[in-house]
């Protein structure tokens, strides 16, 4: 459909439905009776201000929460089966669309990446690290757990 179709489209349904004229005695009863309802309040301003640090003080936790560094655990002995952490949500991640399909990657990571991950680097040294990444369908990183 064309700009052209549409225009006579919606003048033809302009034509077609019949819109009552406005009766202003109705309109003015309908105001004059809201003016004239009690107004109800809520508690008082102190009871609104607390209301309102309270929910931007727990959405400032979950926004936060989520992108909190975690520790390392240290590296596995020799023969000993592979520890990972949790994984950690990838800063910015939580404002992404919803992750409907993903992708599990293993990966040598460079240690100088993990901040920027919201991981911090284990205490042994080392210029890479192993780590499984959590990749959405849009190929954004949303999540990554270190493995030792």
């Amino acid at each position: 459909m064309d700009e052209q179709d549409l225009a006579k489209a919606l003048k033809r349904l302009n034509d077609e439905v019949d819109v009552p004229p406005v009766d202003r005695s109705r309109e003015a009863a309908l105001l004059a009776a809201f003016d004239a309802a009690p107004r109800v309040r809520s508690g008082s301003r102190t009871g609104w201000w607390m209301t309102a640090l309270a929910a931007a003080a727990a959405l400032l936790i979950a926004a936060v929460l989520p992108m909190a560094p975690r520790r390392v655990p240290p590296a596995p002995a020799p023969g000993h089966a592979e520890v990972v952490t949790e994984f950690t949500i990838v800063p910015g991640a939580a404002e992404l669309p919803v992750m409907e399909s993903g992708t599990l990657v293993r990966m040598d990571l460079p240690v100088s990446v993990l901040p920027s991950l919201g991981v911090i680097p284990p205490a042994a040294g080392g210029a890479t690290v192993k780590a499984d990444i959590v990749i959405g369908q849009d190929g954004l990183t949303r999540a990554v757990r270190l493995v030792n």
